[in-house]
């Protein structure tokens, strides 16, 4: 077929739909392989059965997709609705899974990760509902059928990940730590006068002698630093606790186990500070890689060390002041 600019493009021609699927996939190649992100780790403790597969599920149907287009005769015709408006919003999710949350890390683009995520689950709808209208277009029902399933999926998935990211509550507090009834969404601000709970635990081990602390990712700092967390609406502070030594560490523990030491109050949050006993082999934890590289047992001088080295969080060395000076009492 002869154009304007002298050129021959058979758009009806699989060939041509082949090509399009490899300039499609060709920028996640080169930037996965150029950048090599490091936090691409997910947290299979927070996943569950189901969401695993959905996500085979989805990405099964997401080739089908490709390859239905890659064999239609008239293949530039349904992807022209999708280049449309469909392929962008692509893009744009794309270059923010693999620049701002991959590379750069969430945590440390907080400004920018956030609101991304915010636009994320209309931008699945859009996106999803574009392949579906492709189809419609060219009238393909194989295409049809299986982008009504990504669609589905994939929209519920990122769901899923706004849920989880941003529908996470905190009970508030008035200054003599009474419940106020009134909750705040995790990363918002706490408004004057009211206060949050945190919770941290220094596990000691009798047999020698030693602190169990654990180092940070690069995007939580990369510092040296003990268990901590904050309780969900409905947890109490211990139940917390446990929740985040489980998250953390994969260590099972009991309130009986747990003494609440001692509780600093800072300018907007009460830190419950607790001592754990344990004799627990580290080789046999299960770190929460998105958020641990390391854990090892220190002694009270190997803490000193890291944190005069600027290695260890500093309110985590505070608070460990604090627990030590309350075991001498």
């Amino acid at each position: 077929m002869n154009n304007n600019y002298g050129l021959y493009t058979n758009f009806y021609s699989p060939y041509f739909g082949i090509v399009i699927a490899i300039l499609l996939v060709l920028p996640i190649i080169l930037t996965t392989l150029v950048f090599k992100p490091k936090n691409k780790i997910k947290d299979k403790n927070n996943v569950s059965k189901i969401e695993n597969i959905l996500n085979i599920v989805q990405k099964i149907s997401f080739v089908g997709i490709i390859i239905v287009l890659c064999i239609s005769k008239n293949s530039f015709d349904i992807l022209n609705p999708n280049l449309l408006f469909g392929v962008m919003l692509f893009f744009l999710i794309l270059y923010y899974e693999l620049y701002i949350r991959y590379i750069f890390g969430a945590r440390a683009y907080k400004l920018l990760y956030e609101p991304f995520l915010h636009i994320k689950v209309p931008m699945a709808i859009c996106h999803s509902f574009s392949c579906i209208f492709a189809g419609l277009w060219g009238k393909n029902i194989p295409l049809i059928i299986l982008a009504i399933i990504y669609s589905f999926i994939h929209i519920y998935c990122e769901y899923m990940i706004y849920f989880k990211n941003f529908t996470e509550y905190r009970d508030l507090y008035d200054e003599k730590r009474k419940l106020t009834g009134k909750k705040i969404l995790k990363g918002n601000i706490v408004p004057k006068g009211l206060y949050y709970v945190t919770v941290v635990v220094f596990i000691y081990n009798p047999k020698n002698n030693k602190w169990l602390m654990q180092k940070r990712t690069k995007d939580k700092g990369g510092k040296w630093a003990t268990t901590s967390g904050h309780p969900i609406s409905g947890q109490t502070s211990i139940e917390g606790m446990i929740t985040e030594i489980y998250e953390e560490l994969g260590l099972s523990v009991s309130k009986e186990e747990l003494t609440l030491k001692t509780t600093v109050k800072r300018k907007n949050k009460f830190v419950d500070i607790y001592y754990l006993e344990s004799c627990v082999d580290i080789e046999k934890l299960n770190i929460q890689k998105e958020e641990l590289t390391d854990v090892e047992w220190m002694t009270k001088s190997e803490v000193d060390k890291f944190y005069n080295a600027k290695k260890y969080k500093e309110t985590h060395y505070k608070y460990f002041k604090e627990i030590l000076k309350y075991l001498k009492q």
